[in-house]
């Protein structure tokens, strides 16, 4: 299908899509997937439109202005929109680019996720911490993703709504996955989860974490509610209450030697805790759950 949008050269291609009943209540789903090569012409402004949009630039500029700000997508650059609020973009000259619009169960909270996290517009290069570039894999996999999708229906195949949706959640699966600064950063994160759960019979400090983490107490604190969203001693206790669940449900422990398992002074000091947190007592837990 030829798109008819102003400033869409001919060697362009689009393909509209209209979900099932099942697809909208359950599944991620495509309503459109394109190729475009752009004069700059093609533009697009909106106040709102239901479906949400992955760009991923092959060659030249896309200026967008979206949530207040105006920046330029260039080659290997990715945009996500949530395009239920006001976007404009524009093309520059010879502007070429792969989009899909989707939408589906939770897509846009898991969009609204993204973008709080990574920002609507994902370089294909960012400086790292030492100044350095550092070249994004994610949107390479982006580009090949929209890439395949376009090339299947243009060679007149098909997917099941159940690929199309997991197709979108490949999607996901790609741009929420850590880059490798980021898998940097959580080396000292693991290595404290690591320690936690090799002790978790042993009386553990913030400052001994930290000191395994080779961070002072503060930034390790910082980074690691950033990773998990728990602080340190907060991860500690719902470790031991964890593992407090599965002694109490997986053997036939006392709640003493439980407690002693899992690194309580004694059993009272254990059913407080697990009370407050579980909101039944370990002996409670016991009975309503095996």
């Amino acid at each position: 299908m030829k798109s008819a949008d102003i400033g869409v050269l001919p060697n362009s291609i689009c393909f509209a899509f209209t979900p099932p009943e099942i697809a909208k209540q359950l599944y991620f789903y495509p309503t459109w997937c394109g190729h475009y090569h752009c004069t700059a012409r093609y533009f697009m402004k909106r106040e709102s439109y239901p479906p949400l949009l992955v760009i991923y630039v092959r060659r030249g500029a896309l200026n967008v202005e979206y949530r207040g700000e105006e920046k330029q997508a260039r080659e290997g650059d990715v945009v996500l929109l949530d395009c239920s609020e006001p976007h404009y973009y524009r093309a520059e000259d010879k502007l070429d680019f792969l989009y899909m619009h989707f939408d589906g169960s939770n897509a846009h909270e898991i969009t609204r996720q993204i973008i709080g996290q990574n920002g609507w517009l994902m370089r294909r290069e960012e400086k790292d911490a030492e100044g350095h570039l550092t070249r994004d894999s994610r949107n390479e996999q982006v580009g090949l993703l929209l890439q395949d999708m376009v090339y299947l229906y243009e060679h007149h195949h098909a997917e099941s709504i159940f690929e199309s949706s997991m197709r979108i959640y490949r999607l996901f699966e790609i741009l929420l996955s850590p880059t490798q600064q980021e898998l940097k950063n959580e080396l000292p994160v693991t290595a404290a989860i690591e320690y936690i759960r090799a002790n978790i019979g042993s009386p553990i400090t913030l400052d001994e974490l930290a000191q395994k983490a080779g961070l002072s107490p503060y930034y390790f604190s910082h980074m690691f509610k950033k990773e998990t969203g728990f602080a340190p001693l907060e991860y500690v206790i719902n470790t031991r209450i964890d593992h407090a669940k599965t002694l109490l449900l997986r053997t036939g422990m006392s709640v003493s030697e439980i407690a002693e398992e899992v690194g309580y002074a004694s059993s009272g000091s254990l059913i407080n805790v697990f009370s407050k947190k579980v909101g039944e007592s370990p002996a409670q837990y016991r009975k309503s759950h095996r």
